[in-house]
């Protein structure tokens, strides 16, 4: 059983490209959809897993997202709030800030 999770930040782009959420299950898509919630840049909505998908749909708009007036950084950590909340993860403070967390980088 295979899970992979993919927070995707392009910074180099010199567009506003929002970050993108992709949740992978066993090389079938579970659920993917762009951070900034507002239905530019690639997803409409939450795709993936029909089931997964809306049960993440109703957490981000429960949680009040997306939210027109929020500036994105506060719509990133709301949005991530969620996600860890739905999948069970976490990110240590202390490990993110100082530590080493594993990682994969594939380049073609």
């Amino acid at each position: 059983m295979a899970r992979t999770f993919l927070l995707e930040y392009e910074e180099e782009n010199g567009k506003p490209v929002p970050p993108q959420f992709v949740y992978v299950h066993d090389d079938q898509l579970t659920a993917a959809f762009n951070m900034h919630l507002d239905r530019s840049w690639g997803y409409k909505k939450v795709e993936g897993d029909p089931a997964t998908a809306a049960r993440l749909q109703e957490r981000l708009t429960a949680a009040g997202l997306p939210h027109s007036e929020a500036n994105h950084r506060e719509i990133h950590r709301a949005v991530l709030k969620v996600v860890g909340e739905i999948f069970g993860l976490s990110l240590p403070r202390e490990e993110v800030v100082s530590g080493t967390l594993p990682a994969v980088l594939l380049e073609p």
